[in-house]
């Protein structure tokens, strides 16, 4: 299994605004809009330094999980070149996926925390574009 680098750091939080205009304030990050999801119910926000800030529906996994712990580092999100060969290699070493979600097209699988001392380990897979092409289809023509 290759991994390409660390993708982002999700911090589950409670309410979403409050969270992202803390981070903004006390470390100056910038975080793009928001994005939900009514089949997963929940809404992320991304900052480009690799923080996501997830906020869960009643009775997601995310909700589940700051009811009962409280906010705090949620998963840890490693970017795999071949979702197939990273699957295989995380069975091979007894982790079984717990969630394995598309989004456009990013496909996230995730490993229960129990699997890996504790951390909630998520593999995505998606295409990169070049930094340039990103910023010259941003702009409005």
């Amino acid at each position: 299994m290759r991994i390409e680098r660390l993708d982002r750091v999700v911090l589950g939080v409670r309410e979403l605004d409050s969270a992202t205009t803390f981070f903004e304030a006390l470390l100056g990050l910038q975080f793009d809009p928001q994005i939900s999801d009514a089949s997963l119910g929940m809404e992320a926000r991304y900052s480009r330094e690799g923080l996501e800030l997830v906020s869960g529906h009643k009775g997601t996994a995310v909700d589940r999980f700051t009811q009962s712990r409280g906010e705090g580092v949620f998963c840890v999100v490693f970017k795999v070149a071949d979702m197939d060969e990273a699957l295989a290699h995380m069975r091979q070493h007894g982790l079984d996926p717990v969630n394995d979600v598309t989004f456009g097209a990013m496909r996230e699988v995730a490993f229960h925390p129990s699997g890996a001392h504790g951390m909630q380990i998520v593999l995505a897979a998606y295409p990169e574009q070049h930094p340039a092409t990103v910023a010259v289809m941003s702009q409005p023509r």
